[in-house]
């Protein structure tokens, strides 16, 4: 049986491409939920099976961090789906179609727009304090490397409020203004990951190369191969977040696939961190010591200079200070020899 044209709603192409993009998302967004509820389960398996007395200060936040944006995740994804049941099948006729529907401002709407907002808002807080994490010992002063970030941090979250006052309600000052928050809303929070995204991978490829010229290419790598930065970075969001601006920035109607999709991916890109944190994995600031003293002959490690002691003498790297380097080697021929490096 052929399809006829006929059959086709009467809409542009522009409209009916737009209308795919949505529904596609909520598929995309609804399989990338799945993903996440597994994630959720490892990580809260991992961290409360580790959960002791004298650590459970520690591990607790993460649980109730998981937890939280796992009821939101949740909520996100069934305000969504009754949503996008409303706009294709019971309101089909509404003028305009679906396209025209999604603009309307209804409470199913309005949960998956806080939901998103907050799980972003968490989201990117992780990010912010992973970074701070993986920039700890660093040459240059915390507070100069964080201060972009945290700045860029707050400016989202004002953006965000001021959207959805703009989205949800019906105030003269929202209704009567030209401005439209969605494009710097979502702007500076999806340009925060990418930027947070790059200081890590360039932070962890510099770590990288200190470690494989002191202790060969073998050591340390759960910490920065590949696997390792794509997921301390969050660049599976920042993967998404690129592709969406740039379709946006064309004005292509698939944007709106990456843009309905965006919150579940965020989250798994969350939860994959949290993840490692769980088994142990995860850069913290005490990961170069435990990297340097990992090596067999290796007794202390300094994470500031690289120094650290060999059973049978020792050696010191020039590290981020910029201190000199010397080893000390002992052996049967001669008692002592004292080599540049």
């Amino acid at each position: 049986m052929s399809l006829n044209s006929s059959w086709t709603p009467d809409e542009s192409s522009e409209t009916l491409l737009a209308e795919k993009g949505w529904l596609q998302g909520t598929v995309v967004s609804a399989v990338a939920y799945g993903i996440g509820v597994a994630l959720f389960f490892m990580c809260f398996h991992l961290l409360f099976r580790k959960m002791n007395r004298t650590n459970y200060k520690k591990l607790l936040p993460f649980l109730i961090y998981i937890t939280t944006t796992f009821i939101l995740s949740t909520l996100f994804m069934a305000a969504l789906a009754d949503f996008t049941q409303l706009a294709f099948i019971q309101y089909r006729n509404y003028p305009g179609g679906p396209s025209a529907f999604e603009n309307l401002s209804i409470p199913m709407d309005n949960i998956t727009d806080v939901c998103g907002v907050l799980t972003m808002i968490l989201s990117d807080a992780l990010v912010v304090w992973r970074c701070m994490v993986i920039y700890r010992g660093c040459m240059v002063p915390m507070w100069i490397i964080m201060l972009f970030p945290c700045l860029m941090y707050a400016a989202s979250i004002a953006m965000a409020i001021m959207w959805l006052l703009q989205v949800t309600t019906s105030a003269p000052y929202f209704s009567s203004t030209d401005i439209d928050y969605t494009i710097p809303y979502l702007t500076l929070s999806l340009a925060l990951n990418i930027i947070i995204t790059i200081v890590i991978v360039l932070r962890l490829l510099t770590y990288r190369r200190r470690i494989s010229k002191v202790l060969g290419s073998s050591y340390g790598t759960q910490y920065t191969s590949i696997a390792a930065m794509i997921v301390e970075s969050a660049a599976l969001y920042s993967t998404f977040s690129v592709a969406f601006l740039t379709l946006f920035g064309l004005n292509n109607a698939i944007s709106e696939t990456f843009l309905v999709s965006l919150t579940q991916v965020q989250i798994i890109a969350m939860l994959l961190i949290v993840f490692r944190l769980a088994q142990g994995k995860a850069w913290s600031q005490d990961t170069m010591t435990e990297v340097m003293t990992s090596r067999p002959s290796a007794q202390t490690t300094r994470m500031g200079d690289f120094g650290y002691h060999l059973q049978d003498g020792s050696k010191t790297f020039t590290g981020s200070t910029g201190t000199g380097a010397h080893a000390t080697y002992k052996s049967k021929e001669r008692d002592s020899a004292e080599l540049s490096v």
